[in-house]
This record gives structure tokens, C-alpha cells and sequence, in this order.
């Protein structure tokens, strides 16, 4: 491990809950040997095993030189883990507070999650930052996600809720999601309700 990251608030009450995406910004860049699943982007759920550079290239502090389970060329991948965050393997177990969602699902969710925990319960904040609760609620209703409101809750508390801002925001997140489909349409897709943090394997 050679390189380390900025961790917010918010990130750190998810890495001691044992979220996945939250646990993987805490770590620096695997060594030559490690296995790994690809939590977030084009290659979300693919398993891989970290290779020594080449000498030829010259990689970003935190870009991995690897092989992806799959890869039918046998190519070479490069990863930056900045922007596509990786699980080194064996993974955790999953908390019990996980969503009924695929990772691809859930990460997208967990950022606006950590996002309202930080801008509502850090730096001498106290109270709950409607704004980018608002914004939370947008980006279930936006993906759809079958989310019910104490599920939500669950993940909220995981990442650092407080217990007296509970009610409040049940009863926000019940009314605006309700007001976003009455309003456009798009009911969430129950389909989508899957084994928490499982993946549904890209093609590549």
C-alpha cells in the first residue's frame, strides 16, 4: 500500500458499518498479487489480480496494472481506483443494513448518501441538509430503485444519522418520492430488488 486517500465524514461511519464502497476508499493501491472485484464503473462485479507494471508505462499514483477474470483477449486493464473503486478479496460479510440491490445499483446511492451525512452531520454541522436530501430522493426515483423508507433509514443510520433526525426525514422521503412519480411517472422497478451488493456481469 503506497498511497493514501482524503477520507470525508460520512465515509468513515460507513467503512465501521462495513459498507463495501466506503471500506474501499480507505485503502491504498493492492500489492502485485492481490485479487479484487471492480465496485463502480464499466467493469462493475469483475474479479481481477493485480500485475507488476510493465516498464514501459508510467501509472497515476493510485491506477492499477491488471488482468480481469473473463477477458477473452487475455489484455492487460488499467485501473484508476480513484474513479472506479475496487473490494480487495476475500470480501467482508454483508451487513445486514445492505440494500436489496446490485452494487451497480447501490453505488450511485451510496454517494448521495455519504454526501447528505457530510454536508448535514460534519465539520460542526447538527442538522439535516434538506437540500442534498432532496437531491437523494431525485437519485432513487432517477434509477428507480424499489428502496422502501426503512431500508433507506437503515443505510442513512449506517453512515452516521442521528436517532432524533429519524421521523423527519422518513416522512420527507415518503412524501417526495410519491411526489416524483404522481408528478413524472416511472415507478420504481421491482425487478431491481436483488441479493444486497450483488452484480450483474458487462460483457467486455
Amino acid at each position: 500500500m503506497t498511497a493514501e486517500r482524503t477520507i470525508v465524514p460520512g465515509h468513515i461511519e460507513g467503512f465501521l458499518a462495513g459498507c463495501p464502497f466506503c471500506t474501499a476508499k480507505r485503502i491504498g493501491v493492492p500489492e502485485v498479487g492481490a485479487r479484487f472485484r471492480v465496485l463502480t464503473g464499466l467493469y462493475a462485479g469483475r474479479t481481477g489480480t493485480v500485475k507488476k507494471i510493465p516498464e514501459k508505462y508510467s501509472l497515476d499514483p493510485f491506477e492499477i496494472f491488471c488482468h480481469l477474470d473473463g477477458n477473452k483477449s487475455n489484455i492487460q486493464t488499467r485501473i484508476v481506483i480513484n474513479h472506479w473503486l475496487i473490494q480487495v478479496l476475500p470480501e467482508s460479510h454483508i451487513p445486514e443494513w445492505a440494500p436489496p440491490l446490485s452494487i451497480q445499483d447501490a453505488a450511485p446511492l451510496d454517494v448521495a448518501v455519504v454526501n447528505f451525512c457530510q454536508q448535514s452531520f460534519s465539520f460542526h454541522k447538527s442538522e439535516p441538509d434538506i437540500s442534498s436530501f432532496y437531491e437523494l430522493i431525485r437519485i432513487i426515483w432517477r434509477n428507480r430503485l424499489p428502496l422502501q423508507p426503512n431500508e433507506l433509514l437503515s443505510i442513512l443510520k449506517a453512515h452516521g444519522l442521528p436517532i432524533q433526525f429519524e421521523h423527519e426525514l422518513l416522512k420527507i422521503y415518503e412524501i417526495g418520492i410519491n411526489l416524483l412519480i404522481h408528478v413524472n411517472g416511472k415507478k420504481p422497478i421491482k425487478k431491481k430488488r436483488v441479493a444486497p451488493f450483488s452484480w450483474k456481469l458487462v460483457e467486455i
